[in-house]
């Protein structure tokens, strides 16, 4: 079984479109059968001013998979399909090896 990709979105409670990105994202996932864990990350909070802190996070909402900044805005469910597929084929390609 594959390992499962990290999707953190960095949220502010200010943010009008911060709630956007978290239910795209939600959407997304549904459709996907790779394993996914996605949580949500609001900047309201100690941790997530951490996170925002480690990903120079500077605009919300922000969207981090396995640990990196993919994107900082709202991206339609198409994009955030493509995020998720190419991180996706990316690990797999890592576990390959070519001879």
């Amino acid at each position: 079984m594959p390992e499962p990709i990290y999707i953190e979105i960095v949220t502010s409670p200010g943010c009008v479109h911060s709630p956007k990105a978290v239910r795209i994202a939600r959407q997304t996932i549904s459709k996907l059968d790779d394993p996914i864990i996605m949580r949500e990350v609001s900047i309201a909070t100690a941790e997530g001013m951490q996170r925002a802190r480690e990903f120079e996070v500077q605009a919300t909402p922000a969207i981090a998979i396995n640990g990196r900044v993919a994107y900082v805005g709202v991206p339609s469910i198409k994009l955030m399909g493509d995020l998720i597929r190419s991180t996706l084929w990316k690990e797999k390609e890592k576990g390959e090896c070519y001879f």
